[in-house]
């Protein structure tokens, strides 16, 4: 990804249990990213109100900015860019 280079990691999380469906759902969507398996009660102190969510942490695993709701990839990539260091 074209932000790893700049020390920006990406994991997705799903509240789907089944692994199985999970794995199938990441390959058919295309995810080129770590996904994890979280549950309902993990979102609230990350800052998510609804699936999906967005949730920005940076290097010292401190929330620095959460978007609730689906997003389109250029409100992705502008909010990463404004939360780099200069």
């Amino acid at each position: 990804m074209q932000y790893e280079a700049k020390g920006i990691h990406f994991v997705a999380l799903s509240l789907e249990p089944d692994s199985d469906l999970v794995r199938a759902a990441a390959r058919k969507m295309g995810l080129q990213m770590p996904v994890a398996i979280a549950k309902g009660e993990t979102l609230g102190p990350l800052g998510a109100s609804q699936v999906p969510s967005t949730v920005f942490i940076d290097s010292r695993g401190v929330i620095v900015a959460a978007a609730s709701g689906e997003r389109k990839r250029a409100f992705l990539e502008a909010r990463t860019r404004e939360l780099l260091p200069p």
